[in-house]
């Protein structure tokens, strides 16, 4: 899976994002870790995945005490084994 972020705030969101990406990297991993391939087999599922990595994301910027910036979370690349 890869992953895209989009923000309309300025450019500290995308800093912050590069800046902390091992930690959002985790996040990532772990929320897609808790969901199954029946999960996210539709649209239907990989929205609810995006909208989850959004939320965990957002969580782990806060308590990385920066701003909750990220508004927009997409794939650019999904396979499923």
């Amino acid at each position: 899976i890869s992953v895209g972020v989009s923000t309309q705030y300025d450019e500290k969101v995308i800093e912050m994002v590069d800046q902390h990406q091992l930690a959002l990297r985790s996040v990532i991993l772990s929320v897609i870790s808790d969901f199954t391939e029946d999960d996210i087999s539709g649209s239907d599922g990989k929205t609810k995945l995006s909208d989850r990595l959004l939320k965990e994301m957002n969580l782990k910027l806060e308590t990385l005490k920066e701003f909750p910036g990220i508004e927009g979370v997409y794939f650019t690349s999904f396979v499923i084994q």
